[in-house]
């Protein structure tokens, strides 16, 4: 397992070099970073050159990206283009993304696996048409129409909500945490359930129940475990989805999250904040899907010793 682990890390590096790289390629190579800083108005050229200097824009872009790298390396995100540190702007912002997404996370895994396991079960039966026609109701409306509704639902007439979550507190991130999992509910209830329906018809499944297990115990304990494994690897992929996607979510309940701090800056032509931002988000990508590689030499130790 240590070796596993250890291969894996070394994988993640030139993923971190290339995804950095890209970022910092399109924000700063691809377009004016001057753009906007002074109004309509075109800037003046002692401005642009004294901000070019400023940032390490008037170098070449490679030379650019060596100079950032250097300064992420020590944990340094830089300065944006308002004076503000990088780092401190995300963590006052980051522990509220992360609750919003740990909330959609516990969602989709309660509520998707549970629906996904009766559809599973019951296969063509009243439990399985439910849950097909309900994901298949979730998957086509957009996340930015289920937000506008629960809120004015839930948090307008029902009044079971905040409508709002300007504060980040745990209460008024549930109800744009149930909408951020939504759709990704949907998704896990059914590769739960066709996951299951698959494993039902092993082999391994039939020799349990020929040697006398119950039903329970051989989809709870032998069938399920397998079929968990898809399921882990698309929430893995999921939760840096969710922390990026949050920005909907985040701009409908005005949460001053990662989400709507990289509309802001976007919106005011902040490069310096998205390419922290965003890299950040792949960071927190990568250690994700490093923690389900170790989940799979758990459920499998076959991956594990390959």
């Amino acid at each position: 397992m240590v070796r596993y682990i250890i291969r894996r890390l070394l994988q993640m590096i030139p993923v971190v070099l290339g995804t950095t790289f890209l970022i910092y390629t399109m924000v700063f190579g691809l377009g004016d970073p001057a753009k906007g800083r002074c109004g309509e108005r075109p800037c003046p050229p002692a401005y642009i050159a004294k901000f070019n200097a400023e940032y390490n824009l008037d170098k070449p872009l490679v030379l650019q990206y060596l100079l950032y790298l250097g300064k992420l390396v020590h944990g340094n995100l830089g300065v944006n283009f308002y004076g503000n540190d990088v780092s401190q702007e995300l963590t006052t912002r980051y522990p509220i993304t992360i609750k919003l997404t740990i909330i959609a996370i516990l969602f989709e895994l309660v509520v998707g696996i549970a629906a996904g396991v009766l559809a599973g079960i019951r296969k063509n039966g009243f439990l399985d048409n439910l849950v097909l026609v309900s994901t298949l109701l979730v998957v086509s409306i957009p996340v930015f129409v289920i937000g506008a509704l629960a809120q004015m639902v839930f948090g307008v007439k029902l009044q079971w909500f905040p409508v709002t979550s300007t504060q980040g507190t745990l209460g008024q991130l549930i109800l744009p945490g149930l909408v951020l999992g939504s759709l990704s509910v949907a998704y896990v209830a059914r590769l739960t359930r066709t996951s299951l329906v698959e494993n039902l018809r092993a082999d391994y499944v039939r020799t349990a129940r020929a040697k006398g297990l119950s039903r329970g115990r051989t989809v709870g304990v032998h069938t399920l475990r397998n079929s968990l494994i898809p399921v882990i690897t698309y929430v893995g992929a999921d939760v840096g989805a969710l922390m990026g996607g949050a920005i909907v979510t985040e701009r409908i309940f005005n949460i001053n999250g990662i989400g709507n701090f990289i509309y802001q800056s976007i919106y005011n032509h902040d490069g310096q904040s998205v390419v922290g931002a965003v890299t950040v988000l792949v960071l927190v990508f990568l250690l994700i899907n490093l923690i389900v590689d170790i989940l799979y030499g758990v459920l499998d130790p076959r991956i594990a010793s390959d």
